[in-house]
This record gives structure tokens, C-alpha cells and sequence, in this order.
């Protein structure tokens, strides 16, 4: 008697699928007092609130695309449940942060302030030939490095926050970025063992470009590695006359928290995956030329 071959085992995949998601009540919103603070404040603080909508909405499109590629490569449910739950977590993301910042600038439409095009891609859809390695690009960018570096950041913002409203945004966002990155560094296993010898080395290159542009995005307001260097991260709760903080985060700060996450975890998690992690940190900066081994 031939038996039927064994589902695939994803247990941890399996339980972010499974896991109930108990939803906090959505924010009151019409408690925020934004006649309570300066109005160059709260412009300046919307953009980021914005600015993080727009991301959401952009991992909408992204991770949808990822469901389809995974799925006509036949995944495991475990797999695909859990990224359908992704997908439902970074629309409920997108909506809050879009409706925080509406909240900071009262009476004006959100067209006249803000653009809510749809998102371009960070990079073309899937492949004919090559999907498997599209989707391991995609998770190892937005859940290995990006879900794993924004737990902390979120973190952050929830401690330095002095609103009560911005904070219930950012504490409802946060508590689903450790499952997301979880979903990244499981997902990315269960791909990188069915990549060839020749799909590795191209998710290899992939990469050390996928470093360079997370750290483009997270040195902002002329911060520079050799400005931190040896400094250490100290994030506390505001004091009784600390200025007034809606969601934002200094740059400084910003910068720092990217560097300590991915020294301590992000690194050392692609090494143990068999990626060679100190290889695309020195290769991040590097013209393709330069990166290329030598004969």
C-alpha cells in the first residue's frame, strides 16, 4: 500500500495561523485634543503618522503578491494562514495610522495634505521562472530585517509617547510585529532549504543590497554611523516636563536602535540560516564589480 506523502511540518507557521486575534476597541480618536498643541507639532508629526500609513498600506500590496507566488508553489497551509493573517494585520495597521494622522490636523481634507496614491512595488511582481527566489527576496526584506528592526522602534515610540490616543495607535500596531517577524525567519527557512546552490548565492547578493537600503532609510537628519559609534541606547518615559511627543522618534535614536537590532538579532539569525551575514554587511556598500568573488 503506497501512503500519502506527510504534510509538511510548520508548527510555529501553523500557530501564528491559528492564533485568535483579540482586537483592542478601535481608539477613540474623537478624545484626541489637537487644539492642545501647537499646530507646526502636529503638521510635522502627521507626516510620519502618514508616512507609516502609506508603508502599511505598500505591505498590503506587497505581501499579497507573496501570497500568490507561495501559493502557485503549492505552501504549506500552515504557510499561507499565516500570511493571510499578515495581510488582515497590515490593514488594520494602514487604517490607524491613516486615521492618527488625520486626527492631528482637524478640518482639512486628507487630500489637500496628504497623498494617498496607491503604492508602487519595491520591486516588479513575481517571476515566470524564479518565483521561489522572489518570495524569499520579499520575506527577507519586509519581515526578516523590516518586521524584526520595526518591533523595537515601536517599542520606543510607545515609551516616549505623551498622548494617550498616538500611544493606544502604536501599542495596537506593536503587538502584532513580533508575529510578523516570526512568520519572516520561518518562512524564509522553509524556502531557503528547497534554493538551489545558485538561488542562494543570488539571495546572497540580495542580500547585502536589501542591508545598504534599510540603512539608507534609518541614518535620516545627518546621522551617521561614526556619529553613534560606541553610544548606548538609553529610552525612558518622558518626565511631568518633558515636551509633548504625538509619535515621533529622533533621529538619533532612530539610527541607533537599527544598528543595536541588527547586531544582536537580525545578523546572527541570518548566519544561522546559512546566509554568510558578516559577507553582506562588508558587501552593502560595494558596486556589483567590487562585490564580485575574485578568480
Amino acid at each position: 500500500m503506497t501512503r500519502a506523502p506527510s504534510r509538511p511540518s510548520t508548527a510555529r507557521l501553523d500557530k501564528i495561523a491559528r492564533s485568535h486575534i483579540q482586537r483592542d476597541p478601535w481608539p477613540d480618536f474623537d478624545a484626541f485634543d489637537a487644539g492642545a498643541y501647537p499646530e507646526a507639532l502636529r503638521a510635522r508629526t502627521a507626516r510620519q503618522w502618514w508616512r507609516r500609513a502609506r508603508e502599511e498600506y505598500g505591505s498590503i500590496h506587497e505581501f499579497t503578491q507573496v501570497a500568490h507566488a507561495l501559493t502557485t508553489l503549492r505552501a504549506p497551509i500552515g504557510l499561507l494562514g499565516s500570511l493571510a493573517r499578515l495581510i488582515t494585520d497590515e490593514v488594520r495597521h494602514a487604517s490607524l495610522c491613516a486615521q492618527m494622522a488625520e486626527a492631528l490636523l482637524p478640518g482639512r481634507a486628507p487630500d489637500e495634505v496628504f497623498d494617498w496614491k496607491p503604492p508602487r512595488a519595491p520591486w516588479e511582481g513575481p517571476p515566470a521562472e524564479g518565483t521561489l527566489r522572489w518570495a524569499a527576496d520579499a520575506v527577507l526584506c519586509s519581515c526578516c530585517i523590516g518586521e524584526t528592526i520595526s518591533r523595537p522602534l515601536f517599542e520606543a515610540l510607545a515609551t516616549v509617547i505623551t498622548d494617550p490616543v498616538p500611544e493606544a495607535v502604536v501599542r495596537q500596531v506593536l503587538r502584532d510585529e513580533h508575529l510578523h517577524a516570526t512568520f519572516g525567519w520561518e518562512a524564509l527557512a522553509w524556502m531557503w532549504e528547497r534554493l538551489d546552490a545558485a538561488d542562494r548565492e543570488w539571495l546572497q547578493g540580495r542580500l547585502a543590497k536589501r542591508l545598504a537600503g534599510f540603512e539608507r532609510g534609518c541614518l535620516v537628519g545627518g546621522v551617521t554611523l561614526e556619529s553613534i559609534a560606541g553610544q548606548a541606547i538609553e529610552v525612558a518615559p518622558p518626565g511631568a516636563d518633558a515636551p509633548p511627543n504625538l509619535g515621533h522618534l529622533d533621529p538619533k535614536v532612530y539610527a541607533m536602535i537599527f544598528y543595536a537590532t541588527l547586531e544582536a538579532e537580525v545578523l546572527p539569525r541570518f548566519a544561522a540560516l546559512g546566509l554568510d551575514a558578516e559577507r553582506a554587511w562588508r558587501e552593502r556598500s560595494l558596486t556589483p564589480a567590487e562585490a564580485a568573488p575574485s578568480a
